[in-house]
C-alpha cells in the first residue's frame, strides 16, 4: 500500500510541477513569470508530499474495510499539507493543495488505475468524501485558512454565511465548501463532485497530448483553451496565430506567446485562475501516464 501511495503521489506532484512551470502561459503562472507565487507553490508541493501520501493510504484503508468513513479525520487529512506549507513556505495555496490531497485520497479509496477509464468509480469515491458533513471537520478546516494566512478564504466563506452557527444548522458538506470557494479560486472546481468538470478537463488534456506528444506543451495548449474566450478583443487574432503554429512548437510561435504574456502583464490582466486548473489537471494527466 505504501509503495502505491508513494508512486501515486510522485505522479501527481510531478504532473503538478510540470503544469505550474510549463511556459509560456500568457497572463498565468509559469517558470519565466516574474511572480513569487511560482516559487511558493513549488515549495507547497514539495512540502506536502507526506500529507498527500497519507491521504492516499487512508483512502485505501477505507476501501479495504479497515477504516470507516465516520472515523476519518478529514480536517487533518486536508489540513496537514496546509500546515506544512505554512511552516516551510512564503505563502500557502489551499486552492492547489486541498484538491491535490482530495484527488490522492479518492484514488486510494476507489482503487482506480485511470481516472478517465474508471470515471464512475472515481466519481462515486469523490462523492463519498464530499458528502462529509461533520461540523467539526468543516469548522476546523475553515478556521485553518485564517491560521495559515489565508484570511481571504476565511472571510469569503464568512461573507456567504458559513459562520460557526450556520454550519451547524445547515448540515453543510465539504462539497458545499469547495463550491463556494471555487467561485473565487477555480482550483476547487476540480473536486466539485456535482459539476464533474474534472473528467471533461482530463479528456481535453489527453486529446491535446496525442497531438503535442509532450505534457508540457499539451498543458500550454489546454491553458490557452481555457483563456481564449477571456482575452481582450485586440489580442484574439494573435492568440489564433499562436494556435495555428502550435504555441511553443517553433521559435516564431514562442515569440508570439511571449508578446501576449508581456502585453497582458503590462495591462495587469491575470489568468491565475486558469493556472490553478492547469496545474491540477496536469497532475491527474501525469497519473494517467502522460509525460
Amino acid at each position: 500500500m505504501e509503495e502505491e501511495a508513494l508512486s501515486t503521489t510522485k505522479a501527481l506532484v510531478r504532473g503538478a510541477l510540470i503544469g505550474l512551470n510549463a511556459y509560456i502561459k500568457p497572463g498565468g503562472l509559469h517558470r519565466l513569470a516574474p511572480l513569487k507565487a511560482v516559487d511558493s507553490i513549488t515549495c507547497n508541493l514539495t512540502s506536502s508530499i507526506d500529507g498527500i501520501v497519507e491521504a492516499y493510504i487512508i483512502g485505501a484503508r477505507m476501501r479495504r474495510g479497515e477504516l470507516a468513513a465516520t472515523s476519518v479525520d478529514y480536517a487533518r487529512i486536508l489540513g496537514s499539507p496546509l500546515k506544512e506549507s505554512f511552516r516551510n513556505c512564503e505563502g500557502v495555496y489551499p486552492e492547489i493543495l486541498i484538491p491535490l490531497s482530495v484527488i490522492s485520497h479518492v484514488i486510494g479509496h476507489s482503487g482506480v488505475e485511470s481516472v478517465l477509464d474508471e470515471s464512475s468509480k472515481f466519481k462515486r469515491s469523490l462523492e463519498v468524501v464530499n458528502s462529509v458533513s461533520r461540523w467539526s471537520d468543516i469548522k476546523q478546516l475553515i478556521d485553518l485558512f485564517k491560521a495559515v494566512g489565508r484570511s481571504d478564504m476565511y472571510d469569503h466563506l464568512q461573507s456567504v454565511g458559513y459562520t460557526q452557527l450556520a454550519i451547524l444548522r445547515s448540515g453543510a458538506t465539504l462539497n458545499d465548501v469547495f463550491r463556494v470557494l471555487s467561485s473565487k479560486w477555480r482550483g476547487f472546481s476540480i473536486i466539485d463532485s456535482k459539476e464533474g468538470v474534472v473528467f471533461q478537463y482530463v479528456k481535453q488534456l489527453s486529446d491535446l497530448y496525442r497531438e503535442y506528444r509532450s505534457l508540457e506543451n499539451a498543458v500550454v495548449a489546454f491553458y490557452m483553451e481555457l483563456i481564449k474566450q477571456h482575452l481582450p478583443s485586440n489580442l484574439q487574432e494573435r492568440a489564433r496565430e499562436a494556435q495555428n503554429c502550435k504555441y511553443m512548437s517553433t521559435p516564431e510561435c514562442a515569440k508570439i506567446m511571449y508578446e501576449l504574456d508581456l502585453t497582458l502583464r503590462r495591462s495587469k490582466i491575470s489568468f491565475e485562475w486558469a493556472s490553478e486548473i492547469a496545474v491540477l489537471v496536469s497532475a491527474i494527466g501525469s497519473f494517467e501516464g502522460l509525460k
